[in-house]
């Protein structure tokens, strides 16, 4: 995706997203990352982030930062132009980068909602920590009775040395969103530091934003959804033993583990290209509840056309998904699904013969038991 904005000011009014052309995550041109691994590619544990995350106690002075605050679900198009603003300042100022970064949205939190969420927790970190040297896992809930001015101060100016806040235009902050950018910068010109605005990402005449994208998904508009991302929509979890029957009718599939918190797209079938620790391949992804067999209980089953290896079990897949082939529907018997399936695999072969772009992972995943 490309981005047209003005390179005179970095308080243009409109920013419009083109779509086709990918955004690449910032990468670490002229400054130094916490991760061990080129920038463009991240190690993903099943367990924990393998990238250097801060807590809030026990932290050295060192240099000044420049730091931006949010949620930064799905880490969208929309939140690679602020982190982009940032690596600007923190090159050409010298400053250290940090994302103080929610692990669910505010309202999220707020509600008690526990799911919707387009990456992991871990996964989101891991591609933050591509854009900075620090990255704060914070908890709403934790802060979410502070002062405005007592959180900008304390929270975010002088516990991590701020110089510079980047944040959008849009940006609410403290108790009941009561802070907004104008008292913002009057704090920061209280505590001598620097706030830039970064004005929103704009595709098809509305914002690009995180519950635009769940909406998208939620209808199973899967280059809609792709398009604002700038990568697949993607799923990752552990496989796990099934009844077999995909094997039964001739189709075996991984059953995938997705954690609760995730947003699932739409039910029905999908093209995809699958992930695993030594390999990848092109299948199909089945989510659904299976409404033929008249079960209640939904799954996430992936067939892989050439899997290149038999036993997945205990593996972890990162599933990205392509287009959406068809609904999900109840057939009247397992010799009709069979044939649905064919036709499914058939659609899916055609599809991937007209597609030139080269799949590759995002993360590299390590699958351990447990």
């Amino acid at each position: 995706m490309g981005i047209a904005r003005s390179r005179s000011t970095p308080f243009v009014r409109k920013v419009e997203l083109h779509l086709g052309v990918d955004v690449p995550l910032p990468c670490d041109s002229c400054c130094r990352v916490s991760a061990q691994t080129h920038p463009n590619h991240q190690s993903l544990d099943t367990d924990r982030v393998r990238v250097t995350i801060y807590s809030a106690m026990n932290r050295g002075e060192g240099r000044g930062t420049v730091i931006t605050v949010g949620t930064f679900d799905g880490v969208h198009c929309g939140h690679r132009l602020i982190l982009r603003r940032m690596e600007e300042i923190a090159c050409t100022e010298g400053l250290e980068r940090v994302i103080y970064a929610f692990a669910f949205p505010p309202r999220f939190s707020l509600d008690g909602e526990r799911s919707g969420l387009l990456l992991p927790e871990q996964a989101k970190v891991a591609l933050l920590a591509r854009c900075a040297e620090r990255v704060e896992r914070a908890d709403f809930q934790a802060v979410s009775g502070v002062d405005a001015v007592c959180f900008a101060r304390d929270h975010l100016i002088r516990k991590f040395s701020a110089q510079v806040i980047v944040v959008g235009e849009r940006f609410r902050f403290g108790r009941g969103r009561s802070g907004d950018i104008p008292l913002l910068r009057r704090i920061g010109e209280e505590e001598e530091v620097r706030i830039v605005t970064v004005p929103p990402l704009l595709s098809d005449g509305g914002m690009v934003s995180s519950t635009r994208i769940r909406s998208l998904l939620h209808e199973g508009k899967i280059a809609a959804t792709a398009a604002l991302l700038g990568r697949p929509p993607l799923l990752i979890g552990r496989v796990l033993h099934g009844d077999r029957l995909g094997r039964e009718l001739g189709y075996p599939t991984a059953n995938l583990a997705i954690d609760p918190a995730i947003l699932l797209p739409a039910t029905g079938v999908y093209l995809v290209h699958a992930f695993w620790d030594d390999g990848g391949g092109a299948g199909i992804l089945y989510i659904g509840d299976r409404p033929t067999l008249k079960r209640s209980e939904m799954r996430c089953e992936v067939h892989l056309f050439s899997p290149q290896r038999t036993d997945f079990y205990e593996q972890k897949l990162e599933v990205h998904m392509l287009d959406r082939l068809r609904g999900d529907r109840a057939f009247p018997s397992l010799v009709a699904l069979r044939q649905q399936i064919d036709r499914d695999v058939a659609c899916a072969h055609s599809l991937l013969a007209a597609r030139n772009e080269e799949p590759h992972p995002i993360f590299t995943l390590k699958s351990t038991p447990g």
